[in-house]
């Protein structure tokens, strides 16, 4: 059947036999269970197949256990497990380990699809919204009167993401958790061996490496937000718009995963535990699905992922706060000088002029 159909079958899993197959060889040896004289254990194939069923529908582990005549405990156990193993076997084969020319090769891509030199991501968080675990109170509960947990990402030009924070509590907003979070304090003390300061193109300008973020990202030398306010001169608009056209990359990888997974279109009713292994397993699965034709034919349609899926995954409230130094204020004008002189793109003043009629 998943030969002679082969929608049918990436539907149902959201992957083509051939990947199906790459994947499973990957974590067989991790959830292969010993046969012993009491029963036959679920084969890997079947027990890869669950989880994937229940990752692309969304279904209840009831309906699954119902579907696969077997216990609901067993679905959860075995849907737990294999979100594990896919974390475990891709995390180092799929997310990025930082390197100089890797950075560099990221900023290159933003550069020249996203018109934004020196950019290494677009860093963005979004609440997984989850059924109240039990004797949570309000540990969990966030400003939209709902229980969820943050998934903090930083995102390519590619829509692939490259690093991940997840399972902060879901009262929390942005940039506090990246700040807390490990990656916010490999940037903070400098260990993410970023390139050092350089040109920007065509000019002797120079300047950090930086992150894109929005309004809930605190203003430093390592990450840019927009001017806040409503009546901003043109270079600050200019600034605002380029800014924001390269950061919708994390939006846009955010609706495409929840558009595939759709387990993220209702609260997830699992334990923690389970919740954030879905979570981990999800990203690894977007990435190394990103490049195969099925999947990569989301991003031609990526924006319609982002208003279709606009509800799968919550915003994160803002930090409220444009405390900086001077230095990331600094920055922050270079770029958006350099957008308006040398490094400005034709599309721009036309965006400025609409805006304001």
């Amino acid at each position: 059947m998943r030969f002679r159909d082969v929608v049918w079958y990436y539907n149902y899993t959201r992957m083509m036999p051939d990947s199906f197959d790459e994947l499973l060889n990957l974590i067989e040896p991790i959830i292969r269970k010993q046969e012993t004289n009491c029963r036959k254990p679920i084969p890997p194939a079947i027990r890869l197949l669950i989880t994937l069923r229940y990752l692309a529908s969304g279904d209840l582990m009831s309906s699954l256990a119902m579907s696969y005549r077997l216990g609901k405990s067993t679905v959860s156990g075995i849907i737990q497990e294999t979100c594990e193993a896919i974390w475990e076997t891709l995390q180092h084969r799929v997310l990025f380990q930082p390197s100089q020319q890797r950075w560099k090769e990221i900023a290159d891509d933003f550069s020249r699809k996203w018109n934004f030199p020196h950019c290494i991501g677009a860093i963005d968080g979004k609440h997984v919204v989850i059924q109240a675990p039990p004797y949570a109170g309000s540990t969990f509960y966030n400003y939209k009167g709902q229980h969820s947990i943050v998934l903090m990402a930083i995102v390519s030009a590619s829509y692939e993401f490259l690093m991940v924070d997840i399972g902060a509590q879901g009262r929390h907003h942005d940039g506090g958790i990246f700040k807390g979070s490990i990656m916010g304090q490999r940037f903070e003390n400098r260990q993410m061996e970023l390139p050092p300061p350089c040109s920007l193109p065509n000019s002797n300008i120079l300047v950090p490496y930086i992150l894109v973020g929005d309004a809930a990202f605190q203003l430093n030398e390592y990450t840019l937000r927009p001017y806040p306010g409503n009546r901003l001169n043109r270079i600050r608009e200019i600034f605002n718009k380029r800014l924001s056209r390269a950061r919708r990359v994390v939006e846009n990888a955010f609706g495409i995963m929840a558009s595939k997974w759709r387990i993220y279109r209702k609260p997830i009713n699992a334990s923690l535990k389970t919740i954030e292994s879905i979570v981990k397993a999800t990203v690894c699965l977007h990435n190394f699905l990103l490049s195969t034709p099925y999947y990569a034919n989301s991003i031609n349609t990526c924006q319609n992922f982002v208003q279709e899926n606009a509800t799968a995954f919550e915003n994160i409230r803002s930090m409220g706060s444009n405390t900086h130094s001077r230095l990331a204020a600094q920055i922050r004008d270079i770029f958006a000088q350099y957008f308006v002189e040398v490094g400005s793109v034709p599309w721009q003043d036309a965006y400025v002029l609409n805006a304001s009629t």
